[in-house]
């Protein structure tokens, strides 16, 4: 997924990248649908990796997890498919509000028979603006274009039906990770059917219109820009732009090709015309190399705080004890680049795109430009589950160099920078513009 995860080096390397989407087998939705022991094995085991792995739970007092598993015990048992089962699995996790703890079902991320209407959104503020649209001929002919609102889908207004059909099911660690992740289902259901969005135009005319979801499935593909820096690069790509600006693009953190065509690109790269940009995250073995071409001293990663459970601690009253891990990267033998750098980051910005952005940051080496991260670390446990799913379970917090918590809170940037409705529906990147206007200074 792409969590706009953007980097800026001055005189010239520019760097952008998102996660893997990768999609799993499909089987029908349906053609499960599990025994009594099946269903309440699957629940015991998220309410058993939770209970003893989740590090999280101080965050959330309100939260009696003993009471709620058992609570959805019943509803677990009575689900009459494989669908209805994955459900309320959905449902149980995403009250841990982590985005390393979750329910992939075993059809993936999208349901067969399911598919997406061709439009991108974005949230900004309290407000969920169109933010790309695909080429279907519905879409023009009902003025659906960048920078229009959407102000309700199905009659629900947009807020409550966003919370209600995708909050519901699926979480991350704060209000702006939910909101960059997981609007890609807002307009999510039944492949081929008609939705009603209420609109409003930039010059504040209201009307209704029917949108098809066909992203997928219809005769012009659409995917957003999460999903096909996820799904379908594997590696960096590059672009000169003006003012001899090199624009790289780091699709995710997942394939070991990205990094070794990063170092590349440092070992050919002229010294005397370097900038540089989106990230979801992925595994820290690919960052490493990276971080190690820009920088010019030792720097560590975010720590590690990882919880261990002692029954007689736990019998005795006392409290848990907590571990920590860190690493060090250090500058790599050859060439780097150590000129000026701007590291753009939003929602988006997650895990080890986060590591990359705070490791840049911590050793002095990188300004950071555009919106508040993600906030989520976790290298997530992996289980097994009844039908074909997988339980992910985040193993550990995580802390900035220093010992600042910034999990469930995000990493501010330098410069704070939103884009407006107006930028989205002209097509103009308003942080790429102001990191840039911060080289030239």
């Amino acid at each position: 997924m792409t969590r706009y995860f953007r980097s800026i080096f001055c005189p010239a390397l520019l760097v952008c990248a998102a996660t893997a989407l990768a999609q799993p087998s499909s089987p029908k939705a349906n053609e499960w649908t599990g025994t009594t022991e099946q269903k309440v094995w699957g629940l015991m085991t998220v309410w058993a990796q939770a209970k003893y792995t989740f590090p999280h739970f101080d965050r959330m007092p309100g939260l009696n997890w003993d009471q709620t598993v058992q609570e959805y015990i019943p509803r677990a048992i009575a689900a009459e498919d494989m669908d209805a089962y994955y459900q309320v699995l959905l449902e149980l996790v995403a009250l841990l509000k982590d985005g390393h703890t979750s329910i992939l079902p075993p059809w993936g991320y999208l349901k067969p028979g399911y598919d997406l209407a061709p439009i991108e959104v974005r949230v900004l503020g309290d407000h969920f603006y169109v933010d790309r649209v695909g080429d279907t001929a519905e879409l023009p002919d009902q003025k659906i274009r960048p920078g229009v609102e959407i102000l309700a889908v199905e009659g629900v207004p947009v807020g409550r039906y966003f919370a209600e059909n995708v909050l519901r099911y699926h979480s991350e660690n704060t209000k702006q990770g939910d909101e960059s992740f997981f609007i890609v289902y807002l307009l999510y259901g039944p492949a081929g059917e008609q939705m009603t969005l209420k609109i409003q135009e930039l010059d504040g005319a209201v009307r209704d219109v029917s949108v098809t979801r066909n992203a997928m499935s219809g005769d012009s593909p659409f995917m957003t820009r999460l999903m096909a820096n996820a799904l379908v690069d594997t590696t960096i790509k590059t672009k000169m732009l003006p003012g001899g600006i090199q624009y790289v693009e780091i699709p995710n953190f997942e394939h070991k090709q990205a990094s070794e065509d990063f170092v590349a690109l440092i070992d050919n790269l002229d010294e005397t015309t370097v900038k540089g940009r989106y990230n979801t995250g992925g595994a820290s073995s690919i960052v490493k190399p990276m971080v190690a071409c820009l920088i010019d001293q030792t720097v560590t990663s975010p720590t590690m705080k990882f919880r261990h459970f002692i029954g007689a601690y736990e019998a005795w009253g006392r409290e848990p004890i907590w571990e920590t891990a860190s690493d060090q990267i250090h500058p790599r033998d050859g060439k780097r680049y150590l000129g000026p750098l701007v590291v753009l980051t939003g929602g988006l910005t997650n895990s080890s795109s986060e590591d990359f952005a705070i490791e840049l940051h911590a050793g002095g080496r990188a300004t950071l430009v555009g919106q508040i991260t993600g906030g989520s670390a976790g290298n997530a446990l992996i289980s097994s589950l009844p039908g074909g799913g997988t339980l992910r379970i985040a193993t550990f917090t995580a802390l900035i160099p220093g010992g600042e918590e910034y999990v469930g809170v995000g990493v501010v940037p330098d410069v704070e920078v939103w884009p407006t409705r107006e930028d989205l529906a002209a097509g103009r990147d308003a942080v790429l513009e102001r990191a840039m206007e911060l080289l030239a200074d």
